[in-house]
């Protein structure tokens, strides 16, 4: 009897710690500020309409993309990201700075077959 008292104390125990523990998934945060800042850094590079203007290796574009999660960045373009943002650009701009997408990254509401040499 007295053991199945401490058996269920520490079942309760254990299942209060793991509601009041944080969840693995608000950690996306980080990433939805890197995707703001991707996009205001990169926005001339980035816009719809007109030639393609890559960035400059080492310009404020390139060291924001270097430390951003880019194959998350470009999976989380929304209809409202896609209309400021040409979606095969941010793939070249990534490129251009170092950090190119794995080969069938969506980006957006695409999916690319990148074939980079």
């Amino acid at each position: 009897m007295m053991a199945t008292k401490v058996i269920l104390r520490i079942l309760v125990f254990a299942l209060v710690f793991s509601m009041l523990a944080t969840h693995q998934a608000w950690s996306e945060k980080d990433c939805r500020d890197q995707k703001i800042l991707v996009m205001l850094k990169c926005k001339k590079d980035l816009k719809i309409g007109g030639p393609y203007v890559g960035p400059m290796p080492g310009d404020i574009c390139c060291r924001t993309i270097v430390v951003s999660d880019m194959v998350y960045i470009c999976g989380s373009l929304t209809k409202e990201d896609m209309r400021e943002v040409n979606s095969m650009r941010l793939i070249y701009t990534a490129k251009e700075c170092g950090r190119p997408l794995p080969v069938g990254t969506k980006c957006g509401s695409k999916c690319f077959i990148l074939l980079f040499f």
